[in-house]
Parts: structure tokens; sequence; C-alpha cells
């Protein structure tokens, strides 16, 4: 039997309702990417860092993408939340904060609990050396402060915070305006380092065996997974299938950190692509998954991970700003939200170039430092273990593919600004091979040299331009203000 023309009619109305229905759902999808970045960030900013929400909202969010340009936030100051959204409420995101543990986007999900965080209390490190004019003799002090001063007359650089320090005292720093040795500043990906610094003191414990298969609960029974090891995890070598593309929008990277309530979850579900120890690739979703593991481990040993890192590492060397944020299963998100001052930030880089020891406590196992600078053996010297390595290396090799490589496909870590890609090339030049450090997108930084007992901290938003390019040249030049140290007689 033939059907009648309302029939279909009817049925053509179906199909156009059901695609309009589909497209709905998509352009919802794409935009609460979007919604949520932006919810997250203001989020953090406003109620974790302490600055004001005009400062934030009209500094932050400027020359990333004109659609979240038109996407407005609400800060409720009662609820410390923040929302975003899109045209007619498309992607709607929220973010709440919480003490001890900064903001988590809520993903219409109700947030774990989580215990109620003690702060850490620890003298700050000292204004003395800095306000007396008193440094080591083989620091140019005057020179750091026209190089400080200089770096911050120039708008274009981005630059929110600079401090250098020389056999443990700080020697010179500086703040853009908005910004102070108080303020908290965001990590993004400087935060793989904190979660290798976590895992070490872990190690150090004996709760966890670098070359013992990861225990996470997904890979029971999988033949190739359950071979995957800490170190390779920790080496980005897991042979994990993930798209550390920020680019787009519905990639795994942007997927786990802007929609997902379980980030570490959602890399333990990735398959197996590459024998695991063989292929380095840049992987967020392997941090996270290392992350959430480790979180498991710890509580099974009757020690909750904020806690725990808060007590055998933060306490001890005096960093008491230093915030985890997690994701709405109570994780920390590893990869990437991390909120420290400036100052604290440099107080993780002296505990490496300290060799993991704090006056007399060992915090980190015997050689950690020398560990995570060890080039992963499928990396081409740029990668140890969740720390860059400033070694020489093939020009064009990778980089790292920080979580939001948003300038033409290039991060803080290319290859680029300028090399003869002839020639093997290091991240800064002007730095020697012995630098290892920490890296976030747009610029986020700690320079750890032990051939100069110094680190260096630049903090900042750098877009439109390879931020490694853009403040190299900075770095180099701060790093050559300081003398090396005088030869050890024998």
């Amino acid at each position: 039997m033939g059907l009648k023309l309302s029939h279909w009619a009817l049925l053509g109305g179906g199909a156009i309702a059901l695609g309009l229905t589909f497209a709905g759902v998509r352009l919802n999808a794409i935009a609460h990417t979007g919604a949520a970045y932006k919810a997250k960030v203001a989020c953090s900013e406003i109620f974790l860092a302490g600055r004001t929400r005009e400062a934030v909202l009209a500094s932050d969010f400027e020359n990333i993408d004109p659609l979240l340009d038109r996407m407005p936030v609400t800060v409720d100051d009662a609820k410390r939340q923040t929302i975003a959204a899109g045209p007619l409420g498309l992607g709607r995101a929220s973010a709440l904060y919480r003490d001890g543990y900064g903001c988590t986007l809520e993903n219409q999900t109700r947030l774990a609990a989580l215990p109620t965080i003690a702060p850490v209390t620890a003298e700050p490190w000292s204004d003395a050396t800095i306000n007396s004019g008193h440094t080591t003799d083989r620091v140019d002090t005057e020179q750091l402060n026209a190089l400080i001063e200089a770096a911050f007359a120039d708008s274009a650089a981005g630059n929110r915070a600079l401090l250098v320090a020389v056999d443990g005292e700080i020697v010179a720093e500086g703040y853009a305006d908005g910004f102070s040795k108080t303020t908290r500043l965001a990590s993004w990906s400087m935060a793989k380092s904190v979660t290798a610094t976590v895992l070490g003191a872990a190690v150090l414990q004996g709760l966890v065996g670098l070359d013992d298969p990861a225990p996470v609960r997904e890979w029971q029974g999988d033949a190739a997974r359950s071979k995957i090891t800490w170190s390779d995890m920790l080496h980005m070598q897991s042979g994990l299938a993930f798209d550390e593309n920020y680019a787009g929008l519905r990639s795994d990277v942007n997927l786990m950190l802007f929609h997902e309530a379980d980030a570490g979850a959602y890399a333990a579900d990735k398959p197996a692509i590459y024998p695991p120890g063989e292929h380095w690739a840049y992987s967020s979703g392997t941090v996270n998954l290392l992350a959430r593991t480790l979180r498991q481990v710890l509580e099974d040993a009757g020690a909750d991970y904020y806690g725990f890192a808060r007590d055998v590492i933060y306490a001890p060397i005096g960093a008491a700003s230093i915030t985890m944020e997690p994701d709405a299963s109570g994780t920390p998100i590893g990869s990437s939200y991390v909120y420290a001052t400036a100052r604290d930030w440099a107080r993780l880089g002296e505990l490496y170039l300290r060799g993991g020891v704090w006056g007399d406590r060992r915090i980190l196992p015997e050689g950690w430092s020398d560990y995570v600078a060890i080039p992963a053996t499928a990396s081409d010297n740029q990668y140890g273990a969740y720390f860059w390595l400033n070694r020489d290396g093939d020009p064009g090799r990778e980089g790292g593919q920080d979580e939001t490589a948003r300038e033409g496909g290039q991060d803080e870590t290319t290859r680029e600004g300028g090399q003869d890609e002839t020639t093997r090339a290091r991240f800064v030049p002007g730095l020697p091979e012995d630098a290892y450090f920490m890296s976030g997108h747009e610029g986020q930084f700690v320079f750890i040299i032990p051939s100069k007992n110094m680190v260096i901290v630049r903090t900042g938003i750098t877009r439109g331009t390879p931020a490694m390019a853009a403040s190299a040249p900075l770095i180099a030049a701060l790093y050559d203000a300081v003398e090396p140290p005088a030869a050890t007689p024998e």
C-alpha cells in the first residue's frame, strides 16, 4: 500500500526535526567547550587568585576566539560560582570554588565530597635578601632589575611574574599591575611537574614502584594495557591513544578537561596503539590517569592525596599557597590545574636543585632530581619525567602539544624561533644542557639550572606568538646576569 502525500510530509517533517535536534545537540556540545573554559578560568582567577572580576574579564580571554568574546560570564559572589553560556544559553557551564581546592567544573554533576583541608602554616620566603640589596657575589643585581623592569614595560609580552633565585635566595623579583608576591598564578601544564613531585614522594614512602604495572582498575585482564608501568606513563610513553589537539573542540583533551566528571577514567578507556615504552606522545590524559591511580593507591594506604601532598611536600618546604584543583570526581586535574604564588613555584624548583632534600628532611627519593631530567627513550632528548629538557635535538621534533596549543599548531615548546633546521637546537639556546623546566600554556615556566644553582620563574599570558620563542631571550639574559659558582678545590 502506498503512502499518502500527508504521510510523506510527516516523515519529511520528522526527519527535519530530527536533523535540527541533532544539530542543536552538536552545537550545544561545541559551545560547552568554550563556556567551560571561560567559567573555569574566571572562577579560579577571581576566587582563588583573588583578582578583580573586571580585570579578569577584560584581559584573560582576549585574542582567543571571537565566539568566546560573545559568551557572558555571571559571577555569583554568595555561591562563589561562575556561569558562562553562548547565545540562547547554548553550552552552559558552571564552576564552583571550594576552600582549599580552588575551582571545579560542575558539568551538570554533583561534586564529590572532599575532606576539609588544613592550610599549610609556614614562614614565607623572607624579603630580607631583595630588600637589603645583599646578594651573592656572583649576582649582577643591577642588571637583573633592569631586565625585569624592561620586561614589564613591554605590555605586549604579557609578563605577570618574574623571579630569580640563586643559592636559595630571591635575588630579583617583579610583578605586573594587579599581581604581587601573594597572587596565586595558574600552572596550566606546569601541573604535570607537580604531579611528578607527588608521585616521587609516594615512591620514597614505598607506596609505588616505578617499574611495576600501574594498577588501573579498568585494565584488569587486558593483555596489552595491564603491562603499562608507572614509568611508561611518567615518560609519556604509555602507548595509549590520545588526541592532544586543542584546536579540535571535540578532541580528547577538550572532552576530558571540559566535559568529563572523571578525567582519569576518560583516559583509562583509551585503547593501546603502541607497545608501552616505545613511542613518545605528549598526553594530558596519561597524567590525569596517573593522578587518579595514585589517588587510589594512597587511599588504599590510608592517605588522602591532598593531605599527603600537603604534609610530605608543601608544608616542609613552606609552600603555603599551592592549590591542586580537582575534577568533579574529586581527583586533582594533574595535567593542568594547579595554582601557586611565584615564590612557591620557585620553592618547588629549589626542592629539585637541593636533590629532593629540604633542611634535614628528605622529601623525594635520592636521585629523583636526576631521574626526572633523563630523556624519555623515544622523545629525542626533549622530555624527561613530566619535565622538559633543554637538550640539543631535532629542531623539527614534535615539541610539547601543551593543553592550550592554540596558536597555529604551535605551543610553548615549539622548535621554531629562528633556529636553523639543519642544526641541533635547544628550547632556550642561551641556557646550558643541564637546565630542565616546568612548562605551561601561554608561557608559564620554572627553569631549574643546577650549574648555577639557580631558579627562574616566568608566568604570564603570551598570545599570538609561541611563548617559548618570545620568552627565551629574556630567560637567557637573566641567566647571563649570574656568574657560575667558584670551582670547588679538589
